[in-house]
């Protein structure tokens, strides 16, 4: 086969003619002469060597051929057709930003953002939350498919910048109305009441570390592990139950539900940075600096 020679046209004539089933009505949908679908059926024909379209009373039949040629060019005319779009869309749409952090995170963030009017007036912002690990992070936005990550430090990397944060300290929460937990609480109280726990990779070993002397006081293990973060952070709301939380973002949750913080004095704190990542050449991006920047 001589793909030099094969005309790129031909992708949306096979999958129109597959679409409709018939030669007439594809010549339609594409506003070309009939005499142009056979044209390009022949050339289609001879060079994949296959029929690709079997005549019958009611139009033409795909052969195996013809669709499995189709499965795979109905996503590149898509892709074509968007990208022919995309001028005209973009001059009328605001750049859009990636981020991918945790959920928590992204309220925090999207109520700063909104405050400082970043978005809408600068931009839209598209959060993306996977739990993945440094390096298919790092890849993400080395492929642009991300622009800012925000989270625990990628390692190893010389194409990715990190820009420190914050130090993310843990603090207790509970609903407003617990039953048995006052304003502040002892080692030993937190060892009897009742508590449950982020079962996400992230949260779960740093807070194995951070509280495994309160922890080791204890003689049953949380009654609710989730690693649904607004779940398991909505669940302190229906019962007398502690969640250990990152204490940055208590303000937040204040402010949307029913909850308080519960002094304490056992819990570590410092221990986990977390940092900004961007690709090196985004480095002086004003809206992705002025983001960043909004975080510290």
């Amino acid at each position: 086969m001589d793909t030099k020679k094969f005309d790129y046209n031909l992708i949306r004539y096979l999958v129109i003619i597959v679409e409709t089933r018939s030669m007439a009505n594809a010549a339609e949908r594409l506003d070309v002469a009939p005499s142009a679908i056979s044209y390009a059926v022949k050339k289609m024909r001879d060079h994949y060597q296959d029929p690709l379209f079997t005549r019958t009373l009611n139009g033409v039949i795909p052969t195996a051929l013809a669709m499995n040629l189709y499965n795979k060019f109905k996503a590149i005319d898509a892709d074509i057709t968007s990208a022919l779009n995309l001028t005209s869309v973009s001059q009328n749409s605001k750049r859009c930003i990636y981020i991918r952090c945790d959920p928590i995170t992204e309220l925090w963030l999207t109520e700063k953002l909104l405050k400082e009017h970043i978005i809408p007036d600068e931009c839209r912002v598209e959060f993306r939350y996977i739990s993945m690990e440094g390096e298919q992070r790092a890849a993400k936005l080395r492929t642009k498919e991300i622009d800012i990550d925000i989270g625990l430090p990628i390692q190893g990397d010389m194409r990715i910048v990190a820009r420190p944060l914050f130090d993310l300290d843990f603090t207790l929460i509970c609903r407003n109305d617990h039953k048995t937990v006052g304003d502040s609480i002892t080692r030993e109280q937190f060892a009897k009441e009742k508590y449950i726990a982020f079962g996400s990779p992230f949260y779960s070993t740093h807070l194995r570390t951070d509280t495994a002397d309160a922890i080791a006081l204890r003689e049953t293990a949380p009654v609710i592990v989730s690693d649904s973060h607004f779940n398991i952070v909505l669940a302190t709301l229906l019962g007398d139950l502690l969640l250990i939380f990152p204490s940055r973002y208590v303000q937040i949750l204040k402010k949307t539900i029913a909850i308080r913080e519960v002094k304490c004095d056992f819990l570590n704190h410092g221990n986990v940075k977390y940092l900004a990542h961007i690709q090196k050449q985004n480095v002086g991006d004003q809206l992705i600096e002025k983001i960043i920047r909004l975080c510290q």
